[in-house]
C-alpha cells in the first residue's frame, strides 16, 4: 500500500532503490501495466464520468514547479478538440 513517505522513512530508500531498478533494467508491458494499475487503485479515483466522455477525460499533472507553462496552453488545445481536461497537481 502507498504512503505519504518521510525522508527518513524506509519506504524513500525503497522507492528510490525500485526507481532505480525500473530505469536500469526497464519493465515488461505486463510490469508496467501492473504497476500502473497499482497506483490507480492506490488513492482516490475520480469518476464516474458521463458515458459521451469515454475515451476524451485527460489528466495535465502538474508538480507545481515554477515556470510549468506547459499547462497555460496544453489544456485549451485539448478542450479545443473536445477532451475533458483535467488540471491536477501535487498542492
Amino acid at each position: 500500500m502507498w504512503r505519504k513517505c518521510r525522508f527518513t522513512d524506509s519506504c524513500f530508500y525503497h522507492s528510490g532503490a525500485m526507481l532505480m531498478a525500473i530505469y536500469l533494467k526497464g519493465l515488461t508491458d505486463e510490469e508496467t501495466v501492473c504497476l500502473t494499475r497499482e497506483m490507480i487503485n492506490s488513492g482516490d479515483v475520480l469518476g464516474p464520468w458521463p458515458e459521451e466522455w469515454k475515451g476524451k477525460v485527460v489528466d495535465k499533472h502538474s508538480t507545481g514547479g515554477v515556470g510549468d507553462k506547459v499547462s497555460l496552453i496544453l489544456a485549451p488545445a485539448l478542450a479545443a478538440f473536445g477532451m475533458k481536461v483535467l488540471l491536477l497537481d501535487n498542492g
